[in-house]
C-alpha cells in the first residue's frame, strides 16, 4: 500500500430491516502514536472515537451509522486532517478540509441516468469590487434560453458557493427528483456572500447583479412567481432577510436551520408581514432552534403562520441530507402552483 493512502470501506448490512449500516474508517499512518475519528457521528470533539492500529500500520474503527451524509476528519497525534483517500472533501470554513461519506441509499443517491451539471464562474461584481464565485446547477438537457424557474440557494457562515455543491452535492438530490418525476427541471444558482451576512454588498450582488448575469449568461429571466430562495444556517437568515429587502424578487422561501438574530426578528415585526410564504425546518438538537421558535412566534403574532417543523437532528449535514429533497420538492411545488 502506498504511503499516506487512506482507506474508507462501506460494509452494508445484509437485511433491509436494519437501518444502521456498519462503516469502517481506515487510515494508513504507521508512524502515528494515536489516531481518532471525529465527525458529525461523534459530535466532533465531544466523543471522538479511538482507532486501533493493525500490524499493517493501518488504523481502523467501525461504527454503525444511520443512512445519510456524515462529515468527518481524522485526528492524528492531535492534528486534524481530512481523508485524502476519498475525493469527497471540501473546505470546512476554518482553514482546513473535511471529508464526508454517504451511507445507504436515499434522496442523496444519484440516478443511473439523467444527470445535470454544475458550472462554476467568477462573476464580476461592482457591489463587492471584485469577482464572486457562483455555481449554477443546470438540469439534464438544459439549453440556453429555456424559460426555467430559478432557485437561489444560499450557503452558511464562513463558507462560499461551493458548500451546497462540493459538500452538499445538491446536484444528486435534484437529479434524482427530476429523474423520478417528483420535480420538474429548474435551475439552482449558488452565489457566495464573500464572508458577509446577506446584506450590504452581498444583498446588492444577489438582488441586482446576479439576475442580470443569469440573463446574459443563460438567457434566464424568471418572474417573481418562478423565483424562489432557500438556504441553511446563515443562508436561512438570508432567505428571510433578502425577501424583506427585495419583495419583488422572490415568491417563496425555504430555510433550513436558520440563524435569526433579534434584529432580524424586529425587522420582520416592523414589516408587519413577510412578503413570501416561508417554510422553516430545524433539528430539535440544533443550538439555533430557539431562534427558529422565536421567528415562528413573531410571524404567528402578526397573523402569518409559517410552515414550521422540528425534526430529530442537529446543525449537521447529516440532518440536512434528510430534508434537502423536501426543500427541493417544496420549491418545485411552489413553481407549479404559481405558474408563469
Amino acid at each position: 500500500m502506498k504511503a499516506k493512502t487512506l482507506l474508507l470501506t462501506l460494509l452494508f448490512a445484509v437485511t433491509a430491516t436494519v437501518r444502521a449500516e456498519p462503516v469502517t474508517f481506515a487510515l494508513e499512518a504507521p508512524q502515528a502514536s494515536r489516531v481518532l475519528l471525529a465527525g458529525e457521528m461523534t459530535g466532533w470533539d465531544k466523543h471522538k472515537q479511538a482507532m486501533a492500529r493493525g500490524a499493517d500500520g493501518i488504523w481502523r474503527v467501525r461504527l454503525d451509522l444511520a443512512p445519510g451524509q456524515w462529515l468527518y476528519k481524522f485526528v492524528v497525534d492531535g492534528r486534524w486532517v481530512h481523508d485524502p483517500a476519498t475525493p469527497d472533501h471540501d473546505a470546512d470554513g476554518q482553514g482546513g478540509q473535511h471529508s464526508f461519506v454517504f451511507v445507504g441509499e436515499g434522496a442523496w443517491t444519484p440516478p443511473a441516468t439523467g444527470r445535470g451539471r454544475v458550472e462554476t464562474y467568477e462573476v464580476a461584481s461592482a457591489a463587492f469590487g471584485r469577482t464572486d464565485k457562483v455555481n449554477v446547477y443546470l438540469p439534464p438537457g438544459f439549453e440556453r434560453g429555456q424559460a426555467l424557474p430559478v432557485l437561489t440557494l444560499l450557503h452558511g457562515g464562513g463558507m462560499d458557493a461551493d458548500q451546497w455543491f462540493r459538500t452538499g452535492h445538491i446536484e444528486r438530490y435534484a437529479d434524482r427528483l427530476i429523474a423520478s418525476g417528483r420535480a420538474r427541471p429548474f435551475v439552482i444558482v449558488m452565489p457566495s456572500s464573500n464572508g458577509r451576512r446577506y446584506d450590504g454588498p452581498a444583498e446588492r450582488f444577489i438582488v441586482d447583479e446576479l439576475p442580470a448575469w443569469l440573463k446574459e449568461q443563460y438567457g434566464l429571466s424568471p418572474t417573481r412567481a418562478q423565483s424562489a430562495i432557500a438556504g441553511m444556517s446563515l443562508g436561512g437568515y438570508g432567505s428571510v432577510k433578502l425577501p424583506l429587502a427585495a419583495p419583488q424578487r422572490w415568491g417563496y422561501a425555504f430555510a433550513l436551520s436558520g440563524w435569526y438574530p433579534d434584529e432580524l426578528i424586529a425587522e420582520v415585526q416592523r414589516a408587519g408581514r413577510l412578503p413570501v410564504p416561508l417554510v422553516l425546518r430545524c433539528g430539535s438538537e440544533d443550538e439555533l432552534v430557539t431562534t427558529n421558535r422565536a421567528l415562528q412566534a413573531a410571524l404567528r403574532a402578526q397573523g402569518q403562520a409559517p410552515d414550521y417543523r422540528e425534526d430529530a437532528g442537529a446543525h449537521t449535514f447529516h440532518y440536512w441530507s434528510h430534508v434537502t429533497a423536501e426543500m427541493l420538492e417544496g420549491v418545485d411545488a411552489y413553481f407549479r402552483r404559481a405558474g408563469p
